[in-house]
């Protein structure tokens, strides 16, 4: 009798593979005849382009799984562990909405590692703020070269949530234990307590400017990988500070939370800069494509090769919620 995966007798494992059948039947039915005209743009350049950065990316997830672990700082916690929960939570961001795929980086170390929820989402948060922090800077960098182009509005913003976020880290810690103790629900009171307090302790630790220095590196090999992409399959040469502007207006398209991976908003975003640069709009869509897809095809390979091998995690953290309110009933 043929045996399947843990994975598959959970609710929401049916309800990601209906999703990516869905996804699968659409993609068929597009390239099937809408797209035709669109993809004759494309030739064998776009391709190697999307193969030559892949070891790029499979650097860059393995350096975000060693900067996850460190910024939960939990003995026994392996790297490899780290980096499949990085490329989980990746891969399935093209199937979940508004970055929810992120919770699963928690909920997969959780029941893998014995992580706890808490230690996991602020390491998530603090993940963020970091990126948060090189995004800032490269958007000034933007600023000071293309000062016409990148919206002087969206960097503000990442500015002043970033340095809300750390004062409140470093100083608040009075106000935002008594808003979580004053809650009317005591076990989030104590989840958001215990979440909070790792989160501003890991900022005083060296290793939080150890994954700062991760973080630089990383989104450098991002940067790095944009760059290829647009030497190898774009057709006209648009050089270190071209590539920039592309890198920081897809940072923040892909962003924006609308449809899963960024789709979309992300492609908008690389063909406003790429257009800027001098790019006919078909050429730019057609690169705008290349370079997104170019981010998606090793995560989702190995986030999948997680979902049919392990446990995300969810269905034991939703048991024990269950228990945990079934024993206050009591």
């Amino acid at each position: 009798m043929m045996r399947f995966p843990p994975f598959f007798k959970t609710s929401l494992g049916v309800r990601l593979l209906r999703g990516g059948l869905v996804l699968l039947i659409a993609v068929g039915l597009v390239l099937s005849g809408v797209a035709q005209p669109f993809l004759s743009g494309f030739d064998v350049r776009q391709l190697v382009a999307i193969l030559v950065v892949q070891p790029i990316i499979l650097i860059g997830l393995a350096l975000q799984g060693v900067r996850h672990a460190l910024l939960i700082d939990r003995p026994g916690l392996s790297y490899l562990a780290a980096t499949k929960a990085v490329a989980l939570s990746q891969g399935l961001n093209l199937l979940l909405p508004a970055r929810l795929s992120e919770v699963l980086k928690a909920t997969y170390l959780r029941d893998r590692a014995g992580v706890p929820m808490s230690a996991g989402l602020s390491a998530v948060l603090l993940e963020r703020t970091v990126d948060l922090i090189i995004v800032g800077f490269l958007g000034g960098v933007c600023l000071f070269f293309f000062a016409a182009m990148v919206s002087k509005t969206l960097i503000f913003v990442a500015f002043v949530f970033v340095a809300g976020v750390v004062a409140l880290a470093l100083w608040g810690q009075r106000k935002v234990l008594g808003l979580a103790r004053a809650l009317p629900w005591p076990k989030i009171g104590e989840f958001l307590e215990r979440g909070y307090l790792h989160f501003s302790s890991s900022l005083r630790r060296p290793k939080f400017l150890v994954s700062l220095g991760l973080g630089v590196f990383i989104w450098g090999l991002s940067f790095f990988n944009i760059f290829l992409l647009i030497e190898f399959a774009g057709s006209i040469p648009i050089g270190l500070y071209g590539a920039l502007l592309v890198f920081v207006c897809t940072t923040m398209g892909g962003a924006i939370p609308a449809l899963p991976g960024g789709l979309g908003t992300y492609e908008a975003a690389a063909v406003f800069a790429l257009m800027s640069l001098g790019y006919p709009f078909s050429d730019a869509l057609i690169l705008a494509v290349t370079i997104h897809v170019a981010q998606l095809v090793l995560p989702l390979i190995l986030a999948l090769m997680v979902m049919l091998t392990e446990r995300l995690g969810l269905s034991s953290l939703i048991s024990d919620l269950r228990s945990d309110v079934a024993s206050r009933r009591e």
